[in-house]
């Protein structure tokens, strides 16, 4: 049993080659590709999905090739809400914000959809990791979305980037 635990608490991103690690909260796991085909039914999926056990929280990581430095984290939240109010307008919940987490700035909003039984919240997060964007979301029912803030915050606080470019280079450097 105690290592389920420690399996739950520390979970490493492969998308990231090893880089990224994050606590999820017990009980969480990596989606199962048909969960994930009907939740995602698109050409392009998240590189890194994991959920409660309901399906009803989801959180999204992928690692993009797009560079992003911590001084311009701000500046492409609100680039990236811009396009969503477009897409969504008057969907904005939360303005974009640039946060300090363990692992460095981050940038966060959070907007609403429609859904056909509940609207469902979403929030989107950027953070750079090795000057690339890692991109995530979180996606749950409206009705959960302030105890499901709280969850979200505690999982970007867990992130631990653990072997970056930045460090490796350091460390030869000892």
């Amino acid at each position: 049993m105690e290592t389920r635990e420690e399996e739950t608490l520390c979970q490493v991103l492969d998308c990231t080659q090893g880089r990224i690690c994050i606590t999820l909260p017990q009980g969480w796991q990596r989606l199962s590709d048909e969960i994930l085909a009907r939740k995602f039914p698109y050409r392009t999926t998240p590189q890194e999905v994991f959920s409660n056990t309901q399906a009803e929280q989801i959180i999204t990581f992928s690692l993009l090739e797009k560079q992003l430095q911590e001084n311009q984290v701000y500046t492409a939240a609100r680039e990236i809400q811009r396009v969503i109010s477009h897409i969504y307008p008057e969907s904005i919940r939360e303005q974009a914000r640039m946060i300090r987490i363990q692992a460095g700035a981050a940038g966060i909003f959070a907007f609403i959809t429609g859904g056909i039984r509940e609207d469902a919240y979403h929030s989107i997060f950027i953070l750079p990791v090795d000057e690339k964007m890692l991109l995530g979301s979180f996606h749950l029912p409206e009705g959960q979305a302030e105890s499901g803030r709280k969850t979200l915050m505690d999982i970007m606080r867990s992130i631990q980037i653990l072997n970056t470019q930045k460090n490796t280079e350091a460390y030869k450097n000892l």
